[in-house]
């Protein structure tokens, strides 16, 4: 464990603790610090009071940080913290040369603790807290002289003391400032990654309702008027005629199936919803189970599909996932393949891990279509079968799929002559 993970363990969690009361653990910490070099400094010094003050200060602040951290009693600990600090400045003003001391300094930067602790709203408080301690000081220290004690035992303990005093100002100054710089980073990039989650949900709710509205509309359209015929007319159709009219709804069927199929799955892997769980499976069965509704559309169209692919050859992979990415790209490659072609899946193994490919000689792609092919927001667009054009969420979903596994997906096509998809996964997938 590296010291920033210890340093997070210690002020708590942002599940457990509000950045308020994350902050308070980390200037409780910040201030332990600096009395624990105070205190025997002053006790060299001789200034001895004022060093059992720190002593017994810095043993409160820890007790402090225990119920606050680990007892989450946090009501009270920093009024409790901003008294015991106060008493510390007041034991070191009287016991340590009054105004010619170094204490007074260390008012302001009490201040700025305590800015980086509070609400907005308590700001003005403690502001008028600190100032009411340290004007009435100076107007005792001015009003009485003899009050303030000096306890140097050489003239250049005082010196040292100053300069003592100002390395901790400083060291202070610069774990605080830093500190809360790393925390206005931290919520800052949170912050962002909030938008940037919410732009995505928003997006996909655009095109979830873009993809509602026009590509589900136009099937169940379609099924609604082909029944109707078959209702309406079935008295007058010949089997011929019903024939190609229940095959019509049938595929219709399928397809709108399938696209509600990638739909939910899609959406539930946006909201990662689908957790990636690996296994050792067989190749050719988690195939052959993938492709078997896109095989029926397949014969249906006389479409054949050539399976090529290692019969006692298992991969590390989620089951789930890579069926859906088969059946994906199975689906399409019947889409736009012509009645009567062919379809062939086949498999490549080397040391690195297993390509899948497979392949249609089909109406293909041009170069733009296979240059955004995965991209967000672009769709398959075909003239020659615009017709069966799809929404595009297969690809996006065997993309985002695959980049679970670590491996890569691309595709190959040349236009009026057909298309390859390979996906690649890694030996090492789990």
């Amino acid at each position: 464990m590296n010291i920033k993970q210890k340093w997070l363990n210690l002020i708590g969690t942002k599940e457990y603790f509000s950045l308020e009361r994350r902050i308070f653990h980390g200037v409780c910490l910040i201030t332990s610090l600096v009395l624990l070099i105070s205190f025997p400094a002053n006790f060299f010094l001789g200034l001895l009071i004022f060093g059992y003050v720190l002593l017994v200060a810095l043993i409160l602040l820890l007790i402090l940080f225990y119920f606050s951290r680990y007892k989450k009693q946090s009501r009270a600990t920093f009024a409790i913290f901003a008294v015991c600090i106060s008493f510390v400045l007041v034991i070191g003003y009287l016991f340590n040369c009054g105004i010619d001391g170094p204490i007074i300094l260390i008012f302001a930067i009490t201040f700025v603790i305590y800015a980086s602790i509070v609400k907005k709203e308590q700001l003005l408080f403690w502001m008028l807290f600190q100032l009411a301690i340290a004007y009435t000081l100076l107007y005792l220290e001015y009003s009485y002289p003899d009050m303030i004690y000096v306890h140097y035992e050489k003239p250049s303990f005082r010196y040292l003391d100053t300069a003592l005093t100002l390395g901790i100002l400083l060291l202070t100054i610069f774990l605080t400032i830093r500190y809360l710089k790393t925390n206005y980073r931290q919520q800052q990039e949170l912050s962002i990654k909030k938008n940037e989650e919410l732009q995505k949900a928003n997006a996909t709710k655009d095109k979830l309702f873009a993809i509602i509205s026009h590509d589900l509309r136009s099937p169940f359209n379609a099924l609604i008027g082909l029944s109707q015929i078959l209702k309406e007319q079935q008295n007058e159709l010949g089997e011929i005629e019903k024939e190609k009219f229940v095959t019509a709804i049938y595929d219709t069927s399928t397809k709108t199936y399938n696209l509600l199929q990638n739909l939910l799955e899609w959406s539930l892997s946006q909201t990662n919803e689908i957790h990636f769980s690996p296994e050792e499976i067989n190749l050719n069965a988690l195939i052959k189970q993938a492709i078997a509704m896109p095989l029926e559309v397949a014969s249906s169209k006389e479409v054949t599909i050539n399976l090529n692919v290692f019969e006692n050859y298992d991969i590390i992979a989620d089951k789930n996932m890579i069926e859906t990415v088969v059946r994906n790209l199975v689906s399409n490659a019947i889409k736009f393949t012509s009645s009567a072609d062919t379809i062939s899946i086949s498999s490549y193994i080397n040391h690195k891990g297993t390509t899948l490919v497979v392949s249609d000689n089909g109406v293909g792609m041009s170069a733009a279509t296979l240059k955004t092919l995965f991209d967000d927001g672009t769709t398959q667009n075909n003239d020659e079968h615009i017709a069966e054009r799809g929404t595009g969420i297969g690809l996006l979903l065997c993309r985002d799929f695959i980049a679970q596994h670590d491996g890569l997906i691309w595709a190959e096509s040349i236009q009026g002559e057909g298309s390859s998809f390979y996906v690649f996964l890694k030996n090492s997938s789990i």
